[in-house]
C-alpha cells in the first residue's frame, strides 16, 4: 500500500487517496506537498545508477484539481524520468464515474438535464450537452436485468376533428406484435380519461413497461394507476427526430 503522509488539508482525503492509490506497491509514497512518487528513486534506464528525486510535473482539471506526479533526474548521464502518471487518470475516472451514478440518481428522479446542469454549477460546471453524454455512458454500463413475462407497450395520443369538433384518440400498442391493444376516440383528453383509459385496457396489477412521449403529466399519470409495477421509458424516437421538443424534456 502507498504510504500516505498527510497534513490539516489532505487528512480528511485519505479515504479516496487509499482508493486511488490500492493499485500500488508500498514502494511508492505521497508526500506531504502532495507529491506522488517512488520512496526510493528507480536505476537509471541508460545507465543503471540510481537517481534522485527531482520536483515534479503537475497535471490539472479544470474544476477538479491537480496532482503532482514525481520526477527523478540521474546525476551520473543527466537522463531525466517521470512517475508513472496512470494514477492521475485513475483519479478522473473514478471522479467522473461519481458524477455519473449522481446524474443517474437525479435523472432517477425526473430532473431535467436543464436543471442538472444549473445545480452543477454549484459543484462542478458541466454543460446540459456534457450530462447527457456522460448520463449515457453511465447507462451503458448498467446491468438491466431481463424482462420476464413483462407486457412492453407504446401509448400515444392523436387529434383528428370531426366536421369542427376536436376529438381525441387514444392508443396502446403491443410493443411485440406491433398490434392495438385499445384504441378509443374521446371528446377530451385530460388526466381522468387517460387513467380511465389505461385502466380499462392494462392490466393494473402486473408489471408493465410503456413507451410514452414527453408529455408533463405522464409520469404522475402513470404511478398513480400502476404504481410499482411500472417501468417507464421516454421515447427515444422523439429525442432523435424533434430536438424542438427534447429541448425542453433535457
Amino acid at each position: 500500500m502507498v504510504t500516505i503522509y498527510t497534513n490539516f488539508n489532505t487528512f480528511p482525503e485519505i479515504p479516496i487517496l487509499g482508493t486511488v492509490f490500492s493499485g500500488f506497491g508500498d514502494e511508492y509514497e505521497y508526500t506531504t506537498n502532495n507529491i506522488f512518487r517512488k520512496k526510493n528513486p528507480p536505476p537509471c534506464p541508460k545507465c543503471d545508477n540510481k537517481m534522485v528525486h527531482n520536483g515534479f510535473n503537475l497535471y490539472t482539471k479544470r474544476g477538479m484539481g491537480g496532482i503532482k506526479i514525481g520526477k527523478y533526474h540521474c546525476n551520473s548521464c543527466d537522463e531525466n524520468l517521470e512517475e508513472d502518471r496512470s494514477v492521475w487518470e485513475e483519479l478522473k475516472t473514478l471522479f467522473l464515474n461519481l458524477l455519473g451514478e449522481l446524474y443517474q440518481m437525479l435523472r432517477l428522479n425526473h430532473v431535467a438535464y436543464n436543471a442538472i446542469s444549473k445545480l452543477m454549477h454549484l459543484i462542478f460546471p458541466q454543460s446540459k450537452s456534457t450530462i447527457f453524454r456522460e448520463f449515457n455512458r453511465v447507462m451503458k454500463n448498467v446491468e438491466i436485468p431481463p424482462l420476464e413475462n413483462i407486457l412492453m407497450v407504446h401509448y400515444d395520443e392523436q387529434f383528428p376533428k370531426k366536421g369542427r369538433t376536436q376529438k381525441y384518440r387514444l392508443t396502446i400498442l403491443d410493443a411485440k406484435t406491433k398490434r392495438p391493444v385499445a384504441d378509443e376516440l374521446f371528446d377530451k383528453k385530460d388526466p381522468e380519461t387517460i387513467k380511465r383509459f389505461l385502466s380499462a385496457n392494462l392490466d393494473t396489477s402486473k408489471p408493465l413497461y410503456i413507451v410514452t412521449d414527453f408529455y408533463s403529466s405522464y409520469p404522475s399519470i402513470l404511478k398513480e394507476v400502476f404504481g410499482d409495477n411500472l417501468i417507464h421509458q421516454y421515447c427515444l424516437f422523439h429525442l432523435t427526430h424533434f430536438p424542438q421538443v427534447s429541448e425542453n424534456f433535457k
